[in-house]
Parts: structure tokens; sequence; C-alpha cells
């Protein structure tokens, strides 16, 4: 005997889905026991039995039947699979795509720095050999010193972003004619959103190069005077990147804090280990003119609307696929 009972009004509407043996199993069992046990159920059920003509489903339209739900849930399951495939392409290799490592920082740099063919300023070209000269993490960006071995002799410095998948999207560019063979070379790029600009020291082929004084050219708080401040530095690396922050530039050059408004490089002499100047010896020749360039990458909202364009695609054809027809 079950221990769930079926009253005779639940039996009765259920009568019709059992005698075309629509119901579970579970349920046609207690319905047949509820019948066995009354007469008056029992009778309804002989005369819906003698007044209809059931005629059950054959088995082949069943089966036919459940294909079309298990092709749907198939269909369903990959599309679920090309979405995030798709999403993960536009995220990963067409926007965050380099990984902070030797060969992802130089992959972006010859990606990101050369111009296009038609372009009608190329400070470098297609072709032309970068080499990355070092690079600074801070925050969410990583910023990479590289070198054109080119006519021009170009140097720069590549700002990335870091995305959500630890890999990071090149925003945007500096560059100038690096004026030495070999030494050191003062470099900015903008911070991005309005915040100013950052500036570095870049060194390139420091390998007889010991020290440098670099002069600079300092605004102060409350004045419209430019000063001159002097540091030297220890040279112990053939290339580098430096991020010079106003804090640390403040503290080196003995400046009170917070009084720094802007700076930049005047001059920079080279010394050997022996202490002679030896700047003259890496001037490069070649570099005549004294430019600065750069260029910025488009905001990512198109990539973000591609992304919400294939989830939207991708919920649609889902919903299209669950139906209940």
């Amino acid at each position: 005997m079950s221990e769930h009972r079926l009253d005779c009004c639940v039996v009765r509407d259920l009568l019709p889905s059992y005698i075309e043996e629509l119901t579970e199993d579970e349920t046609s069992a207690q319905v047949k026991e509820h019948l066995e046990g009354c007469p008056p159920c029992r009778e309804v059920e002989a005369n819906m039995r003698s007044g209809l003509a059931v005629e059950h489903a054959p088995k082949p339209s069943l089966n036919f039947l459940k294909r079309v739900k298990r092709t749907r849930l198939i269909a369903a399951v990959l599309t679920v699979v090309l979405a995030l495939w798709c999403i993960w392409w536009l995220y990963d290799i067409q926007a965050f795509h380099y990984p902070n490592t030797e060969s992802g920082r130089l992959e972006a740099v010859e990606d990101y720095v050369p111009s296009p063919p038609d372009s009608t300023i190329q400070h470098v070209a297609e072709g032309d050999p970068l080499r990355v000269l070092g690079w600074v993490e801070e925050g969410k960006y990583l910023y990479v010193a590289y070198a054109a071995d080119n006519a021009g002799n170009v140097h720069g410095i590549l700002r990335m972003e870091r995305g959500l998948n630890g890999k990071y999207w090149p925003v945007s560019s500096s560059e100038s004619p690096f004026p030495y063979t070999a030494g050191i070379d003062a470099q900015s790029i903008s911070a991005g959103n309005g915040d100013g600009w950052l500036f570095f020291l870049m060194g390139d082929g420091c390998r007889d190069i010991w020290s440098a004084k670099v002069t600079y050219g300092v605004s102060l708080e409350g004045s419209n005077q430019v000063y001159d401040y002097t540091a030297t530095y220890e040279i112990t690396e053939p290339d580098f990147l430096w991020r010079m922050d106003y804090d640390r530039l403040e503290e080196e050059l003995g400046i009170p804090a917070g009084t720094m408004t802007g700076v930049h490089v005047e001059n920079i002499t080279l010394y050997d280990k022996d202490g002679q100047d030896v700047t003259a010896e890496y001037e490069d020749p070649s570099v005549e003119q004294t430019w600065a360039g750069g260029k910025s990458t488009a905001e990512r909202f198109l990539l973000y609307v591609f992304i919400v364009i294939v989830i939207g695609l991708a919920a649609t054809c889902i919903r299209y696929f669950l139906r209940r027809d």
C-alpha cells in the first residue's frame, strides 16, 4: 500500500491521462491502487474507456519529439560555448593580449609602435628592428621602453593597461630621437585621463658608462622661475627604464615635499669609470632634429559594445532553442 493515497477528485482529473498512459509510472501506480479500492472511480474509468476510442501516441512520434528536444538542448549548449569563445577572442586575442614577459613586451612593441605603410609620418616604419630596453609596472599600468635601430635612432615608451585576464592592452606611446649612440635620456608619456605626464630616465647601451649627471629645470609652487638642480646617478646596467616621480625627485634634489609643479631635463653629462666626461664620445651626429611624437589607442567602448552584442545574440538563440512549443 502506498504511503500517499489520492483523493477521488484528483484521480478523476488524472483519469484521461492515465487511460492514455501519459502519466508517470509512480502516478499511474497510485491511480491504479485507488481504482482497485474505489468502485465509484472505477465506474467512471469504465465509462471513459467505453466512451473514448483511446489512441496511444505512436512510439516513433515520441522518439522524434525526444530527438528534437535533445537537439535543441545540444544547440543551446553549443551556443553558450560559441558565445564564450567569441568573448574570449574579443577580449584576449584582440585587446588584452600581451603578457608581461620578455616575448610579450617585445611583441607588443613590434605590433603597436610601427606606423602603417600609408602613414605620412613614419618615425618607425614596419620592418625597423625594435628592442626593449626596460620596463616598469605600476598599478594596472605597464611602461615599456623601446629603441628602434633605424636612421632616426628613435626611442620611446609604450604604456599598457592590464585586463581581467592578467594580460595587457597597448594604450599609448611617446617617442623622440635618442641623442646618443649609447647613454641616457629623458622621456615623458601621458598618464591618461587628464592626469598630466609621467617622467622617466631611459638608458641604452651604457656598458662603459658608469654614472651620469642630470641637470633638471624645476618649476616650484608660487614662482614663475625655473630653477636648475643636479643629481648624479650610478649606472649599474646597460639598458634600463627609471620612473622619476615627483616625490623621488624632490627627495633627491633636496626640494621641500609637494612644492614641485614641473620638471624637465636641461642637460645630461656622461662619465666613465675614471670619472671622465665622455658625453661627446657618445653623441650621435646623425640625430639633427628634435621632435616628439606618439599615438594612442581608441577607447575600449567598442570592445564592450561587441561583447554585449555577442551576449545578446547568444541569449536570444538560447531562449529560442529552449522554448516550449
